[in-house]
């Protein structure tokens, strides 16, 4: 579940662009996947998931709505990232019902708030599929993801190459 949460996540993050202000039915579909990355990386509460729902269809959807409480706490609750960037990187049309968005995010996976440099940096590229259903865009699945892990390394124990010695 970490991995497709990753993907779909990750996903669009603190601020960006939630479209708060605009009506659901409104929205475009990058605008819905930036507002449920929004919601899922800014979730205070477990009644939020039925704001994801809203969002979601197909598989995400049944995967969402099939998650226990423990399941979504764990997921959206008790993580802790700071955003570092965020960017659409292609929009594919498919049909003008269906188009598929690949987006890059950067962010820290803190294990303590307080201390950045001890984070580890995640870089992951996702495509979703959003679908247009009953005259709203919403986020049907997540076809793929590449993610990044750069993890801190003290200065003592980066590699010299013999030629700089």
């Amino acid at each position: 579940m970490r991995s497709y949460r990753l993907g779909v996540l990750v996903s669009l993050f603190f601020g960006y662009g939630c479209t708060c202000s605009t009506s659901h039915q409104e929205m475009s579909a990058g605008e819905v996947v930036e507002s449920y990355l929004y919601l899922a990386l800014n979730m205070e509460s477990i009644e939020q998931k039925q704001d994801l729902l809203r969002l979601t269809t197909g598989p995400l959807r049944a995967a969402i709505a099939g998650s226990s409480d423990a399941t979504i706490k764990a997921a959206y609750l008790d993580l802790r990232y700071q955003l570092k960037s965020f960017a659409v990187l292609k929009r594919q049309d498919l049909t003008p019902r269906e188009t598929r968005i690949t987006y890059q995010l950067a962010y820290y996976e803190l294990s303590d708030p307080e201390n950045l440099s001890a984070a580890v940096e995640l870089v992951t590229q996702n495509v979703v599929v959003v679908v247009r259903e009953d005259g709203r865009w919403r986020i049907k699945d997540v076809l793929g993801s590449a993610t990044s892990f750069d993890f801190p390394v003290a200065k003592a124990m980066k590699i010299t190459p013999r030629s700089q010695l």
